[in-house]
């Protein structure tokens, strides 16, 4: 099957070469649309295209510039069988970068770009200096972050207008002011182009003079609601650099966390831990298991339930699945909460996502079948999805999981101060931020006050000072804390 490129809904049916997807429809080097965002209107990466100008592919706030596109089929970018190719003319002037056709491309960003003789997988961002040479970035450089991380047939970029490559990038247009232009190509493993949508662009406002950070602090717990934190801690890095884990906890102020990747600890040396880094008055309780680097530590009373490992065979052999279960009395009744950890890597349809998948289903059959007999009480799973393939291993868990039978809500937690979702984010990866980190909950019986995610980066230095915090404390993990209140009907 050819794959074709989708610009605002009109198909394009391989036709290469093809221009003229700009606002007006018009074709030529001066049809690029005029969209500079206006305050307080703003782009917000949700997965959802529906806060978008009509008939707009580009546009920009002073501090990013956002284009969506669509491959016409749901693909995962970072993990796909062709290269789908963003090419910015930064400053809409052919005299700069490398000349193609009517644009001088000064920036590329590769979605599964190839890699010795084959197609890879994450993301490469590659500038071309006014002179003509091309220099690879980290993707992180320019604060790159597409939404959804999950496989879906249109996707939100945004690329921030302050980054430390200045140099490499002309000064007008992206960088400053004026018209970007650009284009959106595919490519097959052997380097052929095999589709092209029409050329966009984008009238771009004043840049804002440095990079984005806002007065956004933590908001309080109100009285009477439960908060809880998922956090993946990447290798058991508490035990080795506590601070910055205390430091992060003490300000987001939980009353369950629900921990991935906390390798070999003994449940007693994870209370030891919380009741030595977060004294608080009472102690706080941990429950693990056969899962591999999953539990659950709360200051409220708590008790394991299920198995101790929870072991499935969807492939012939066993494995154990990487979830804890437990039981917390809160201010809101009887709770059962579980930290997760699904298969990681794969995209859509293969392996890993079936691993997925047949772990979603282990999960919510278990919760169920040991929560069925207790009366009324919330349901919460939490954790690290990491999905990359499908939206079906998240779905799974959540039809007919609410304790009343319905489906369960998945929050939808923003990054504290900003309009993304990222809960995965690593400066030298070759894959952009994601969201891999997810929270199920029964809404029949509790209501979702708030969530977010907690990016100490995204906070100005008065807020972080106020919290005691280090804008680098964060960088001890890959992931960035997920953070749920929930209080009663």
């Amino acid at each position: 099957m050819r794959k074709t490129l989708t610009c605002l809904g009109l198909f394009l049916a391989g036709t290469l070469g093809a221009i003229g997807c700009s606002g007006a429809g018009s074709q030529g080097p001066d049809s690029t649309s005029v969209a500079p965002i206006t305050p307080p209107m703003t782009i917000v990466l949700d997965s959802s295209i529906d806060d978008w100008p009509a008939g707009e592919v580009a546009v920009g706030d002073e501090y990013y510039l956002y284009v969506r596109f669509s491959a016409g089929e749901a693909i995962t970018p970072q993990s796909n069988n062709e290269t789908l190719v963003v090419s910015l003319d930064v400053d809409a002037t052919r005299t700069t970068g490398h000349p193609t056709g009517e644009l001088g491309i000064d920036l590329e960003i590769s979605f599964s770009p190839p890699y010795e003789g084959r197609i890879g997988n994450g993301t490469q961002v590659m500038a071309i200096t006014p002179e003509g040479e091309r220099v690879k970035l980290a993707p992180g450089l320019l604060d790159i972050s597409v939404s959804p991380s999950h496989a879906s047939e249109w996707f939100e970029m945004r690329i921030a207008r302050r980054v430390p490559a200045e140099l490499l990038l002309p000064e007008s247009g992206l960088l400053s002011s004026g018209r970007l232009r650009g284009k959106l190509s595919m490519f097959n493993a052997s380097g052929r182009r095999v589709a092209e949508a029409p050329e966009f662009g984008a009238l771009l406002p004043e840049a804002a003079p440095r990079f984005k950070r806002v007065r956004a602090s933590v908001p309080p717990k109100s009285l009477g609601s439960v908060r809880i934190v998922s956090y993946n801690v990447l290798n058991s890095s508490p035990m080795d650099e506590p601070e910055p884990f205390s430091r992060i906890l003490r300000a987001l102020d939980p009353d369950i966390v629900l921990v991935q990747e906390w390798y070999d600890t003994p449940a007693d040396e994870l209370g030891s831990w919380f009741n030595r880094h977060l004294p608080i008055s009472g102690r706080w309780r941990a429950v693990t298991g056969e899962g591999r680097g999953v539990a659950v530590i709360s200051r409220l009373d708590l008790a394991a339930i299920g198995p101790t490992g929870l072991v499935i065979a969807p492939e012939g052999e066993d494995r154990t699945v990487r979830v804890m279960p437990a039981l917390a009395e809160t201010p809101i009744g009887t709770m059962a909460v579980a930290s997760v950890h699904l298969k990681c890597c794969g995209g859509m349809d293969t392996r890993e996502d079936m691993l997925r998948i047949a772990e979603s289903q282990a999960i919510a059959q278990m919760m169920e079948e040991q929560t069925r007999d207790i009366g009324p009480h919330v349901r919460v799973v939490a954790g690290d999805f990491n999905l990359v393939g499908g939206t079906e291993p998240l779905y799974t868990l959540v039809r007919g999981f609410d304790s009343d039978g319905s489906n369960a809500s998945v929050a939808t937690p923003f990054v504290l101060g900003d309009n993304t979702m990222y809960t995965w984010t690593s400066p030298t990866s070759r894959f952009l931020p994601s969201r891999l980190d997810y929270a199920v909950y029964s809404d029949s019986s509790a209501v979702l006050e708030r969530s977010f995610v907690f990016d100490p980066i995204r906070l100005s230095p008065e807020v972080l000072k106020s919290l005691n915090l280090d804008e680098l404390d964060a960088m001890v993990s890959d992931h960035r804390p997920v953070v749920i209140d929930l209080r009663a009907p």
